[in-house]
């Protein structure tokens, strides 16, 4: 690619890989110098081989393309792969086949880590050792390790099978036996395939004792209370009435875009017509549809664990942004939908990922505060609150208390979108606003106190923010 491929970023990278492999099904790539996320989502059926290292998430989101790298690897090798091969003719650090799917991954060297977190299916390799855990979270797939174990085997691991050579520390939660003859027939001739010797190695069969996941948990959805008012105008602001003055109630999220996801109104919804969002939950599956979708959602809500196992400090959220970034080739927005908790802090890092903005789902913690918390983040990133019920009033609360728009959690009918988007605008007109983007706390008013403090909202009748907002 040129004489200077150490200069490449690896979004160029990609870019001509994605040109080249419309004429070609097969790429030589020299000089790879540890760019993050090469490879990433290359076209089915193609054939790329790398000489020289690669960074973190290398052809991660893989679906079915063959991927030969001639060198080490970082991190997450193969996040979120459905199809495919990828082959790593060196060693890999940690988290290799996360979230995998489906086709192969061989490891020819030793990962430094863990390995097969939260794989879901699919078959990994490996040929030499893993200095980490094995299995955790795994609830489907094939894992072979021709070396030993250092780490815990199989945390959480609810589906799929191991097959372990070398040393390993048993545990109450496995089933370890040896190997049958049909298994390791077909073990030894599946690493004959690709290249791995299988002499004298003799394997256990591990599988869990665990078979159910342990129960979601049950996300809550807050409604904007009746102590927040809406403050109509008179005199002092102009009432707008839609049949007569200019109603402006969309919005657009990712307009750094190739394909910015544009609303007529400020809501975003399931159902018939409504946009196709590309979504991955916490300790999934990775989405099918990236090459179809108007926007991704990197789903944060807690299922049977509380994390990405690709997450491990706050800065990782970056790197998942960065994955799906390139392997939609940055055509779509993408929103990390994130529980009400540490609401400041938890924005501060989203800020700084790179995503498009966040979907705030309630929780313990009233919506109200939640929104409130987010407010400083309007102007850097799109904020959507996320609601069960297409509710006029609490919708029109929401924006004014700070969110860009709403995030309505169930289908709905082109009727009630209809219906819905007339109410607005009349409810908005009402306020005398002429742009949906002008709505804010002094739109509001609070009945008592402990909703004033809360939200910065005026309190009625005094009319004026209390002490702790007038800065």
């Amino acid at each position: 690619m040129g004489d200077s491929e150490g200069s490449w970023t690896s979004s160029a990278i990609n870019e001509e890989l994605r040109k080249k492999l419309k004429n070609s099904k097969s790429m030589q790539v020299p000089g790879l110098a540890s760019q993050a996320c090469i490879a990433t989502n290359m076209p089915p059926k193609t054939n790329i081989s790398f000489d020289g290292d690669a960074g973190d998430n290398l052809a991660g989101l893989n679906n079915g393309s063959s991927i030969v790298l001639n060198g080490n690897a970082g991190r997450f090798v193969g996040n979120g792969m459905r199809k495919g091969v990828v082959i790593v003719n060196g060693n890999c650090e940690e988290g290799v086949a996360h979230c995998s799917s489906g086709g192969t991954i061989v490891i020819q060297g030793s990962v430094e880590g863990s390995a097969g977190p939260s794989m879901k299916g699919g078959d990994l390799i490996i040929s030499g050792s893993v200095g980490g855990d094995i299995a955790t979270c795994m609830s489907g797939g094939t894992i072979i390790v021709c070396g030993d174990v250092a780490g815990y085997v199989g945390r959480l691991m609810i589906g799929g099978r191991g097959f372990l050579a070398g040393e390993f520390e048993d545990n109450e939660q496995l089933d370890v036996k040896n190997s049958s003859p049909s298994d390791l027939k077909v073990v030894k001739k599946t690493l004959q395939e690709y290249g791995v010797d299988p002499e004298g190695l003799n394997f256990k069969t591990v599988n869990s004792k665990l078979h159910e996941p342990k129960t979601s948990r049950k996300t809550a959805y807050n409604s904007i209370p009746e102590t927040l008012m809406l403050a109509p105008a008179v005199l002092s602001r102009r009432p707008r009435t839609p049949a007569l003055d200019n109603l402006e109630l969309s919005i657009s999220i990712g307009n750094n875009k190739v394909e910015p996801l544009n609303l007529t109104i400020p809501l975003l919804w399931k159902g018939a017509n409504a946009p196709v969002y590309a979504v991955w939950p916490l300790n999934g599956k990775s989405p099918e549809n990236l090459d179809s979708a108007n926007m991704a959602i990197i789903d944060l809500t807690a299922t049977e664990i509380n994390r990405r196992l690709d997450m491990k400090r706050p800065a990782d959220l970056t790197f998942v942004i960065e994955l799906i970034r390139q392997a939609t080739s940055k055509r779509i927005p993408i929103m990390v939908r994130l529980p009400a908790g540490d609401i400041s802090n938890d924005l501060s890092v989203v800020s700084k990922s790179g995503a498009d903005g966040v979907i705030l789902v309630g929780g313990e913690i009233p919506i109200e505060a939640v929104i409130t918390a987010a407010r400083g983040y309007k102007n850097s990133m799109t904020i959507l609150t996320a609601c069960q019920e297409l509710n006029c009033r609490n919708a029109t609360k929401m924006i004014a208390l700070g969110s860009s728009g709403i995030f309505l959690e169930k289908e709905c009918q082109n009727q009630e979108l209809n219906n819905f988007a007339t109410e607005l605008a009349e409810t908005v007109g009402s306020l005398g606003i002429g742009k949906i983007s002008d709505l804010g706390p002094e739109n509001l008013r609070a009945s008592n106190q402990e909703t004033a403090a809360m939200t910065g909202v005026p309190l009625a009748g005094y009319d004026s923010v209390l002490p702790m907002w007038r800065h």
